[in-house]
């Protein structure tokens, strides 16, 4: 993992944190981490200060990134990591690595577990980010399936669900991860958020559907929630200008928030 000053590794559980060029938090403006979810989702493309700079603001400040554990660059095996697991990694990183308050910039499952970091520790957490937003997204797309595919599934004891983002084409999932995620949905009651919220979505997103973010923003307690729509943009929102999204809304909402702190 490398560490959000010079590129050295240090422990952040079994996740790791690469430096996308932003500060962790103080100097009384908040800091912000990315958290990739499993499909990989958004990545900031390299140099993305330069990118930040030339096509936003002078001072624009870019989210650290993590990946999960088992996925991308991290450790572990993805096959032993379940939701709570990946709660746990965010947590770490919130408690171990990050300074100050922060604001989470969350892509795909890392959408969901940014809800759960929030919830809690409302203290350091001041503002989310979600980008294709998957609260819930495995169990409602597992609760999807005709009775006679689910049962088949719990018989055998794995999911082969077909993804044009695994390289085998699909992913194999446990069915125990699936019953393990059930314990972690949000969206059958209130999410007890209050801080800032924004929901940004592709149109064309064949993973999560965008009613996803409607559905979480009506759910969410916080009355500062914007949901901002891509009409072309899929579930990676990977195009130069969904970037530049990314960069202006964490921008604006440090500049918000550092506004109210100071």
């Amino acid at each position: 993992m490398r560490s959000p000053g010079r590129g050295a590794r240090r422990p952040c559980g079994s996740a790791r944190c690469e430096d996308g060029g932003a500060a962790l938090g103080g100097s009384g403006r908040p800091g912000a981490l990315q958290e990739v979810g499993r499909s990989g989702g958004l990545r900031l493309p390299p140099g993305p200060q330069r990118l930040a700079r030339k096509e936003a603001r002078g001072d624009s400040a870019v989210a650290p990134r993590f990946d999960l554990s088992g996925v991308g660059n991290s450790d572990g095996n993805l096959q032993e990591c379940t939701v709570g697991k990946w709660r746990k990694d965010v947590l770490s990183i919130i408690d171990d690595v990050a300074e100050g308050p922060q604001i989470l910039v969350g892509t795909s499952l890392g959408g969901w577990l940014m809800f759960h970091a929030a919830i809690a520790r409302p203290q350091k957490v001041v503002a989310l980010i979600g980008v294709a937003t998957a609260v819930d997204g495995l169990v409602t797309q597992f609760n999807q399936l005709p009775v006679e595919v689910k049962k088949e599934i719990e018989m055998k004891g794995m999911w082969d669900m077909p993804s044009k983002y695994s390289e085998e084409g699909i992913y194999h999932i446990q069915y125990s991860f699936i019953k393990e995620a059930e314990h972690h949905c949000l969206l059958h009651s209130p999410i007890p958020v209050n801080c800032p919220v924004r929901l940004l979505h592709g149109m064309k997103d064949d993973v999560i559907p965008w009613h996803t973010s409607i559905q979480v923003a009506d759910r969410v307690v916080s009355t500062d929630v914007d949901v901002i729509l891509r009409k072309h943009s899929d579930h990676r929102m990977k195009e130069k200008a969904d970037i530049q999204l990314l960069v202006y809304t964490i921008d604006d909402l440090i500049d918000k928030l550092s506004t109210i702190v100071n």
